[in-house]
C-alpha cells in the first residue's frame, strides 16, 4: 500500500499551485502559533501575510477573467472613478483642515493631496472588492461540489485541481488573518489622513457597545483603550498594539501638504500689501491668504488679510530700476 500511497500523494503535491503552497505555509505557521502559545503580534501579522500572499495572486486571476468582460470592465472602471472622485473630496477636507479656507484656489494643492492620498483608497476599494468575489468564489465552488454529488457538472473558475475542498477551507480560516495584517499596515497610513479630532474615532465609536473599558463583537475580537492611548485588539485569544497619535500632533502629511502650499502654491511677490517675509495666494478680488515660516509644529501660520493694493511700492520700485535719462 505504500508504494501506491506516496506516490500519488507526491503526483497530488506537484499540482499544488503557489497560493496553496501559501496556505499551507501559513496555516503550519498557525498551528505553531497555538501551540507555543506565542504573544508577539508579528507571529500572526506574519500568517496574515503570507497568506495574504496567495490570496492576491488569486484575486488577481479574477481580477483578469473579470476584466476579460464588457461589463467586468466598466464595472471596474467606475469603482475606480469613484474611488478617485472621494480621494479628491477628502483631499479638499485636509487642504481645509490646514490653511482654514476652502480649497478653491488650492489648484496644484489639491492634485497634490490626491495623489498622496489616492493609492490608500485605491487599495481599500480593491481590498472591499476582491474580498466580495473571494466570498462569491467561495459560495460558488460550495454549490458546485454539491451539485456534483447529484451528477451535476458546473464549471469552477478556481485554478485548484487537487485538495480544492480543503484550500476552500484554508481560505476561510486565514481571511480574518489577512484582513489583520492589511488593517495593522494600512493604519499609519490611515492615520494621516483621518480628519477627525480623536484618533481612529469611527472605528472605536462602531465598536462600542455600551461599555466603558471593554468592546466585544462576534466573540473573537476584543477591543481595549490602554493608559497609552493606543488601542489593544484580542483577535481569537491573540493580542495586537495598535499605537495611535496623541490628539493634536502634527501629522508628517500636513506637513508635506503645508510645504507644497508655501513652496509652490503662493507666491514671493503680490500686488496686495504683505510682510517682507510673506507669501501669499489671492482668494478673490477683496481677500488673500498670507503664509509665514514660523516655529510651530506645523512649520507654516496661515492667515487670510484684505488685498490693499501696494501701488506705492510699485511705483518707487519702477522709478528705481528706471536708468536716467
Amino acid at each position: 500500500m505504500p508504494t501506491h500511497i506516496i506516490p500519488s500523494l507526491r503526483n497530488k503535491f506537484s499540482q499544488l499551485t503557489v497560493s496553496q503552497w501559501m496556505y499551507l505555509i501559513a496555516f503550519l505557521l498557525l498551528l505553531v502559533h497555538v501551540e507555543k502559545d506565542i504573544e508577539q503580534d508579528y507571529e500572526l501579522l506574519w500568517v496574515g501575510a503570507i497568506a495574504g500572499v496567495g490570496l492576491v495572486r488569486e484575486l488577481w486571476h479574477v481580477f483578469n477573467r473579470i476584466w476579460e468582460h464588457m461589463l467586468g470592465k466598466a464595472f471596474i472602471l467606475v469603482l475606480y472613478a469613484a474611488t478617485a472622485n472621494f480621494a479628491l473630496a477628502i483631499s479638499a477636507l485636509k487642504i481645509n483642515v490646514i490653511t482654514g479656507i476652502e480649497p478653491g484656489p488650492f489648484v496644484f494643492t489639491l492634485g497634490f493631496a490626491t495623489l498622496i492620498m489616492l493609492p490608500f483608497w485605491l487599495l481599500m476599494s480593491s481590498i472591499i472588492f476582491f474580498s466580495v468575489a473571494l466570498i462569491a468564489g467561495n459560495l460558488w465552488l460550495v454549490i458546485g461540489l454539491l451539485l456534483r454529488l447529484v451528477r451535476v457538472k458546473v464549471k469552477v473558475h478556481w485554478e485548484d485541481k487537487t485538495f480544492v475542498l480543503i484550500t476552500m477551507i484554508l481560505r476561510l480560516v486565514l481571511i480574518p488573518y489577512v484582513i489583520t495584517s492589511i488593517f495593522f499596515m494600512a493604519v499609519p497610513y490611515a492615520k494621516q489622513i483621518e480628519l477627525f479630532e480623536k484618533p481612529i474615532a469611527l472605528f472605536k465609536e462602531s465598536v462600542a457597545d455600551n461599555q466603558d473599558e471593554t468592546k466585544e463583537y462576534n466573540d473573537n475580537l476584543e477591543v481595549n483603550e490602554t493608559d497609552t492611548k493606543n488601542i489593544r485588539l484580542t483577535f481569537n485569544q491573540a493580542p495586537f498594539t495598535m499605537p495611535v497619535d496623541e490628539e493634536g500632533s502634527i501629522k508628517w502629511l500636513d506637513k508635506i501638504i503645508a510645504g507644497f502650499i508655501y513652496h509652490l502654491e503662493t507666491y514671493p511677490k503680490s500686488a496686495c500689501k504683505k510682510g517682507p517675509l510673506q507669501r501669499s495666494l489671492p482668494i478673490d478680488e477683496n481677500l488673500i491668504l498670507l503664509v509665514t515660516e514660523d516655529d510651530s509644529a506645523l512649520g507654516y501660520q496661515f492667515s487670510v488679510g484684505p488685498c490693499e493694493g501696494n501701488f506705492s511700492d510699485v511705483e518707487r520700485q519702477v522709478e528705481v530700476d528706471t536708468p536716467p535719462k
